[in-house]
């Protein structure tokens, strides 16, 4: 098993040429979790055991030898994609997201949010245009969940 106690910083991305890349797949809520077990797509056991309030990223790297590194990727998540007619709209949206303490990422012309059955009600409800995607998800801020 490895032991992984920190997130490697890497300056040069060429320092990574010629190396074997693995990787761990991990959902938004597991990127925010420090200490773990895990096994990645190679088959490699490892143990996390970051500092409290680690976030891990899409592409951070966690393991360099002389033969590969470990890298993270975003899961592909079921979101729901929200894109508000206006400011106003937008703010209702963001309202109601909070109101049930979802976690949420906010682009310049969209919202974004886990999928959920009860929001999605909401949208329908209210005839706010929404999609469905399967998507990396990467909430705005640290948050927290309540759910």
């Amino acid at each position: 098993m490895v032991l992984i106690e920190e997130k490697i910083e890497i300056v040069d991305l060429h320092y990574l040429d010629g190396l074997e890349k693995d990787t761990i797949v991990l959902g938004w809520e597991e990127r925010r979790k420090p200490r773990q077990r895990l096994i990645t797509k190679r088959g490699t056991e490892i143990a996390l055991a970051l500092s409290t309030g680690t976030i891990l990223t899409d592409g951070d790297v966690l393991y360099i030898d002389d033969h590969c590194y470990i890298a993270v990727e975003a899961a592909k998540e079921e979101v729901i994609v929200i894109c508000p007619e206006d400011m106003g709209e937008g703010a209702a949206i963001a309202y109601e997201i909070g109101n049930r303490h979802l976690p949420v990422s906010i682009g310049k012309r969209n919202i974004v949010t886990p999928q959920n059955p009860q929001m999605e009600e909401f949208l329908k409800r209210t005839a706010i245009r929404y999609q469905l995607r399967k998507e990396s998800f990467e909430p705005t801020g640290k948050g927290h969940s309540h759910a």
